[in-house]
């Protein structure tokens, strides 16, 4: 039935328009296809053609300024930059609850990827819920977990959604929160597997699961110091705030995110698995909670430096936190 409709779609819309070159169509239908995109009316897939079509004018042209990164057709190129900041993002709230980290060792590693060593879940999907801080605290306790028991478990970004907000730990479910909060409840409650408590994108009631992992403390990394960061993800993946509300964020798809693209008004949580270096420029290795058709699968790398007074690219030091198992 979906082929059926979208071959009618295809036909009306033909016939209605004489201004599309067929390139820019064909693209499009692509595009439509390989998201499972459903549009109700001939009028809706009009104008999200159009908004597609600006959107890769300005993939173009931003790609062709620069070769630092790039952007690309996302899951997201068929919405205007107010739909994509509406439906997946949330201002995650300000607020320190975890014991302070500042250790800065010289006996780091150049480069880390926790994912290589197998302490890292697949990518998610928050889908349209602001709960992007429980992904970022889940993938946080999933890592620490995996690196003290040898143990890589899915925890339940839906545990948190439904149980951890309210005055006491100060989360709010798809209307944002903290991962500071996050790690506070598990602390006192322990976490449940993906798998016997699964995610449902919408809060709801706090309900009753057997406990997995066990999360005996948290610790902040001191704000905008990059170097105490570097040695806290040597540790472990490490909860992040990011500002995330730009047309570049939203057609990412590969290469090093540099200054020039975001700003430091917070508002997404995100999970540093890991560091490098490429083409010369360092990054941070970011996983985000947007599935795998987003970003470079799933993943974005942000600009680092070794400075001990900077917010970083994307405001990504200035809120750093990781559970301790």
């Amino acid at each position: 039935m979906i082929y059926i409709y979208r071959m009618m779609q295809l036909i009306t819309f033909i016939l209605c328009s004489t201004l599309v070159s067929s390139r820019d169509w064909s693209t499009f239908m692509k595009f439509v296809n390989k998201h499972n995109k459903v549009y109700s009316s001939i009028e809706i897939m009009n104008d999200r053609f159009t908004i597609y079509r600006d959107n890769m004018d300005y993939v173009k042209s931003v790609n062709s300024m620069q070769s630092n990164y790039t952007l690309g057709e996302t899951i997201f190129a068929d919405m205007t930059l107010q739909e994509f900041q509406e439906f997946h993002l949330k201002t995650p709230l300000t607020g320190r609850t975890c014991e302070m980290f500042s250790t800065i060792s010289d006996d780091l590693p150049n480069e880390l990827d926790w994912i290589s060593y197998n302490k890292v879940t697949d990518i998610k999907d928050q889908g349209q819920c602001g709960s992007c801080w429980s992904f970022s605290a889940t993938g946080a306790m999933e890592g620490a977990w995996a690196i003290a028991t040898n143990n890589l478990v899915s925890l339940s970004e839906q545990q948190l959604l439904d149980c951890s907000s309210g005055f006491k730990y100060g989360n709010h479910g798809c209307n944002g929160g903290l991962m500071d909060g996050a790690f506070e409840y598990a602390i006192n409650n322990g976490m449940c597997s993906e798998e016997s408590y699964p995610y449902q994108a919408s809060s709801g009631t706090c309900k009753t699961c057997d406990s997995l992992v066990t999360i005996k403390d948290c610790n902040d990394v001191m704000p905008n110091n990059q170097l105490s960061l570097k040695h806290a993800v040597s540790i472990g993946p490490v909860s992040v705030a990011i500002e995330a509300d730009t047309r570049t964020f939203q057609l990412y798809t590969g290469g090093v995110l540099t200054s020039d693209s975001c700003g430091t008004n917070l508002d997404h949580g995100v999970l540093i698995v890991g560091y490098g270096t490429e083409s010369n420029t360092e990054f941070w290795l970011v996983k985000n909670s947007w599935g795998t058709s987003w970003g470079d699968h799933g993943y974005i790398k942000i600009q680092r430096s070794d400075s001990t007074n900077d917010p970083g690219v994307c405001g990504i030091a200035m809120q750093p936190s990781f559970p301790i198992v």
